[in-house]
């Protein structure tokens, strides 16, 4: 009985001894799983693509965008969800955002919380302001487009493609698509569409709650205001510089006064903005007659797939229209940075930029791409691209562009809107 109880008591100190070794034994890293990378104490930088590839393969990447539309949500989880995981073993997690700035505010968040690496968010479509604001805090990965294989098809000293709204991308985004605003309307409704802000404001004025605009800050509202403050310029010199509050005063109370003139007449007598999504749906529904987009194919995919009667078109106004690049950006403290990699060098590349511009099998929207560095075969296929039945012809579009204004200038605009228009 003796000897029981001093066995006891022997394994009772070996197991204390080695429970207190243990502890001053770091732990095994964690080996991950098939669908994220291993936990990381830095976010990994990397220096050859193999090495990316490597690190990528059977991770999942967060790629947080817009997710107003059900058209591009379905391309992006099929025309690329599907190759990147076929061709490179990754799985593609689209996370919808109402709005660009709550995936930066969320990086804001997690930067503010001391959440240096592990973060939520591996790639953001993103341009404008939302860019600029990250680039400025520091909080972007990179830069990282020297790394991408398809580098080489980027034209990145086209203006452009190197500035973002006045911002120079420094590497820190790789593009995605190139986009024009238009307006798009029924023909059954609007034989003559108005092609001046002064001619809208009065065919506003002669049918009431037939027009309306998403508010700002959506990016599609906001678009249509500073719009308006080229037209109460009458150029866009002075938002192609930095802000400039002088100029802002000067030209601001004239797009109050017009905006705040065709409210009484708008959709639900301006009491309310829809959001660009709904907006759809209501002039589908025809209870509006005109609607507004960044994508100049958008009505001819929305015929085909249904979603628009047969009888919408798109113009642009005569002063012209915005035209600017969609980019990918990867924030700092991405949890999974060689997956954001692949994907965005994915996005580049002549197959997938090609298709892009199919209104058949993409979403007819316009190529980041340089046409000029892609193969005679590759150049003949994108020139046999068909157009949309609502796309206006690619020489009417290219005459219409005009600038993005400097990001410097958005957020007072919108701010301003919501002071002087909203709250009115």
């Amino acid at each position: 009985m003796l000897f029981k109880k001093r066995l006891t008591f022997a394994s009772l100190v070996l197991v204390v001894v080695i429970t207190l070794l243990t502890g001053c034994i770091a732990p095994a890293e964690p080996t991950g799983n098939a669908s994220q990378p291993s936990p990381q104490t830095t976010v990994p930088k990397y220096t050859n693509w193999d090495d990316v590839l490597s690190a990528a393969k059977g991770t999942t990447v967060n790629w947080f965008m817009w997710g107003g539309s059900d058209t591009i949500n379905a391309h992006v989880d099929t025309a690329i969800g599907g190759p990147l995981k076929e061709q490179y073993g990754i799985t593609l997690n689209r996370v919808p955002v109402e709005n660009t700035a709550d995936a930066v505010n969320k990086v804001l968040n997690e930067k503010a919380a001391g959440k240096a690496h592990g973060g939520s968010i591996d790639l953001i479509w993103i341009n404008g302001e939302n860019f600029r604001t990250l680039k400025e805090a520091n909080l972007l990965y990179g830069p990282f487009t020297d790394l991408l294989p398809n580098r080489k098809f980027v034209n990145w000293d086209n203006p452009a493609l190197a500035y973002d709204f006045g911002q120079k991308v420094d590497g820190y985004e790789a593009p995605w698509a190139s986009f024009q605003w238009v307006m798009e309307y029924n023909t059954k409704n609007v034989q003559t569409p108005p092609k001046t802000f002064e001619a809208l404001k009065t065919w506003i004025a002669q049918h009431p709650g037939r027009f309306t605009y998403p508010a700002p800050p959506n990016h599609v509202g906001s678009a249509f205001v500073r719009q308006l403050f080229y037209w109460a310029a009458g150029s866009p010199d002075i938002f192609l510089q930095e802000f400039d509050q002088a100029a802002y005063d000067k030209v601001a109370p004239q797009v109050w006064d017009y905006l705040n003139a065709i409210k009484p007449n708008l959709w639900h007598a301006g009491d309310t903005y829809p959001e660009l999504a709904a907006m759809t749906d209501l002039i589908a529904n025809g209870e509006i007659d005109f609607n507004m987009e960044y994508d100049a194919n958008r009505a001819s995919t929305y015929i085909k797939s249904g979603q628009y009667p047969d009888s919408m078109r798109t113009f642009v106004f005569d002063s012209g229209t915005l035209a600017n690049v969609s980019y990918v950006g990867i924030p700092y403290n991405a949890n999974n940075p060689a997956g954001a990699l692949v994907l965005a060098n994915l996005l580049a590349s002549p197959d997938y930029q090609i298709a892009l511009t199919d209104p058949e099998t993409g979403l007819g929207w316009m190529v980041a791409i340089d046409p000029t560095r892609l193969s005679a075969e590759e150049q003949a296929q994108l020139a046999k691209t068909p157009r949309g039945v609502a796309t206006l012809p690619s020489d009417v579009l290219s005459s219409h562009a005009i600038p993005e204004a400097r990001a410097s200038w958005v957020k007072p605009i919108d701010d301003g809107w919501t002071a002087n228009v909203l709250k009115k």
